[in-house]
């Protein structure tokens, strides 16, 4: 065989190996840094929420859902993090409650000064934040008139005029935004550890539906990733990404290797906004303070 068939079959080989390589899946280990085998340092609950609770509870509980009152989604528990455990926190400091408001997290200090807030209006003193509390504390500041605590995002810095995503990592909440108009927030899941979950400036780099884990196919239950990926531009797209769970009960909570968890329903919704491109800005407050993310 001559050297001009030599190179003609080598060349050949090299282009069948680049359409080969091209067609296969390129995400064998998506989300590879994340292992799903930590034992989270909290204890998950799985009760009703706020919202399965008010349909009930309307007669029982008439502050729950009343004008000039806080509104809760869920109920909230030890170790939870999120703009409405600072909410709360807020209205126990307005009422008359030694309490800090300068962190998110529901502390034992916060859950102590719950307990006491709960035995001085005859109720069940668990530390939990659910219908029966938030009624209390919403007929308190109604009844005397003061403002409900707000949790409010002002943008004087965005990147872009369409949509885009901020991840603030000290209240686990994940932004959407148009402009420097606030579409939605949604709770998140971050990193055990602050270094976990990189901080900077990203974008989504891929999207994936039913995205596989290891040996678990993509579309099940089982799925730690839930049914949506949004990968982000760190490395190849495939480590780090805003995806859903299979342990809903996780969220708000500081438990992943670094991923942004959400619940199934909220990174559906968001998978069917975002684009690839979509800037992504994750950080700690301070960090989102000076890119011109202003929450108060």
């Amino acid at each position: 065989m001559g050297v001009n068939s030599i190179k003609k079959v080598l060349y050949s080989i090299i282009f069948i190996s680049m359409v080969l390589y091209a067609m296969l899946p390129n995400k064998p280990d998506i989300a590879r840094y994340e292992t799903f085998d930590d034992t989270p340092l909290i204890t998950f609950y799985k009760d009703e929420t706020i919202d399965e609770a008010i349909n009930v509870s309307a007669q029982t509980y008439p502050y729950l859902y009343a004008k000039g009152g806080i509104v809760l989604d869920r109920n909230l528990h030890l170790w939870q993090v999120g703009e409405d455990v600072l909410q709360i926190k807020k209205a126990l400091k307005k009422i008359g409650y030694p309490i800090s408001t300068n962190s998110y997290i529901f502390d034992e200090n916060m859950q102590k000064i719950v307990m006491q807030f709960q035995s001085d209006h005859d109720l069940n003193s668990d530390g939990i934040v659910g219908k029966a509390t938030l009624n209390a504390i919403n007929k308190i500041l109604i009844e005397n008139k003061m403002t409900a605590p707000t949790v409010q995002t002002i943008v004087t810095n965005a990147p872009t005029s369409g949509y885009w995503i901020a991840i603030n990592k000290s209240s686990n909440t994940l932004t959407l935004f148009k402009g420097k108009q606030v579409i939605e927030k949604f709770p998140v899941a971050t990193g055990k550890e602050p270094k976990l979950t990189p901080e900077g400036k990203w974008k989504i780099n891929n999207k994936v539906i039913n995205p596989a884990w290891k040996n678990i196919k993509g579309g099940v239950p089982e799925n730690p990733l839930g049914y949506r990926w949004l990968g982000l531009n760190i490395g190849d797209g495939y480590i780090y990404g805003i995806h859903g769970t299979n342990n809903e009960n996780s969220i708000g909570y500081y438990v992943s290797k670094g991923c942004i968890r959400m619940e199934n329903e909220d990174v559906n919704k968001l998978f069917s906004i975002v684009k690839n491109g979509t800037p992504v800005w994750i950080g700690n407050q301070k960090q989102l303070s000076q890119w011109g993310i202003v929450i108060k």
